[in-house]
């Protein structure tokens, strides 16, 4: 019984001092937060408040709940259920990070001033983002996620996996190292050019190893297009007929024309894949793909491109 004591009070201690620990943690990030945000409502003009935040040490996490957006005037521009930061740290980059916003919605007051162009339906949805950054530093291979949901409309998921990333990452930390040693002060023009010089090279270097892009309809896809056809003085039925005959036109495999037509037909999904050769810079495929434009039967075997349409 007393060792079960003892392991009860071990224990008690230890969530104690984890807790004291992201409670420390929590008011370095909220001093952090509210600095960085100051800066931005320096440069912008714009307020933001938030109601909540909270950091964990073992998760290495931040999330800022019920954020307010108000603009110079003072009228409220948009509203975010909360933020959430995971993996980041200052002095590396992480094997994993991620940034997810969930429920951004402009003010409906701020949409009724749009431009009477603007897409209303877009306008007015409620937005959830996720993005995150696989990175094996020791082979210098990255994956990128992006998703991007309007809730009840559409959403598009983008995956790209690069090789010989390490220049790129060891970039960006020493950019963000700069500028955290910069604090308040802006960075000159001369040291702005050196990272913007800094990013380019290592971006020359990386070597794309696969791409995916999805679109998935939520919901209102079929409406979402329609009222943008209507602008145009179009409707679907129209819409159709024209792509099936730019299609017979274009330079593309039946099995991308007919991926293509399917879409345009069920307006349910459309997803591309690539697979692309190992040991080549981005450029290099580039140049590639430009000779190939006009014989799409070997670009479609140079990049090992899947097109699926429903």
């Amino acid at each position: 019984m007393k060792k079960l004591v003892i392991v009860a009070a071990l224990v008690a201690a230890g969530v104690g001092g984890v807790s004291y620990a992201n409670y420390v943690a929590t008011q370095e990030v909220r001093a952090e937060v509210d600095k960085q945000l100051a800066l931005v409502s320096e440069q912008t003009g714009a307020t933001f408040k938030y109601a909540g935040l909270s950091a964990s040490v073992i998760s290495k996490s931040v999330e800022i709940t019920n954020m307010e957006v108000i603009s110079p005037e003072g009228d409220n521009v948009a509203n975010i259920q909360s933020i959430e930061i995971t993996g980041y740290e200052s002095d590396k980059i992480s094997p994993h990070t991620s940034f997810d916003v969930k429920s951004f919605q402009f003010d409906k007051s701020f949409v009724s001033k749009l431009p009477a162009d603007t897409n209303e339906m877009l306008a007015s949805a409620s937005y959830d983002l996720h993005s995150s950054l696989d990175y094996d530093e020791e082979s210098g291979n990255s994956d990128v996620v992006v998703k991007l949901d309007a809730k009840d409309i559409v959403s598009f998921n983008m995956d790209m996996g690069l090789a010989n990333s390490k220049a790129l990452m060891d970039a960006s930390l020493a950019i963000s190292k700069a500028q955290q040693e910069a604090g308040d002060q802006p960075l000159t023009y001369e040291q702005e050019l050196q990272q913007q010089t800094l990013v380019m090279q290592a971006m020359s270097k990386l070597e794309p190893r696969n791409v995916s892009f999805a679109l998935n309809n939520q919901g209102k896809l079929k409406d979402l297009l329609s009222s943008e056809l209507e602008k145009q003085g179009m409707t679907l039925e129209q819409m159709e007929m024209t792509l099936e005959q730019q299609l017979q036109q274009a330079p593309v495999t039946e099995d991308i024309a007919e991926a293509l037509t399917s879409f345009a037909k069920g307006l349910n999904s459309f997803s591309v894949s690539a697979k692309l050769p190992e040991g080549k810079t981005m450029m290099e495929i580039n140049q590639q793909v430009m000779m190939l434009v006009g014989q799409p039967e070997e670009l479609v075997k140079f990049i090992n491109l899947e097109v699926k349409g429903d």
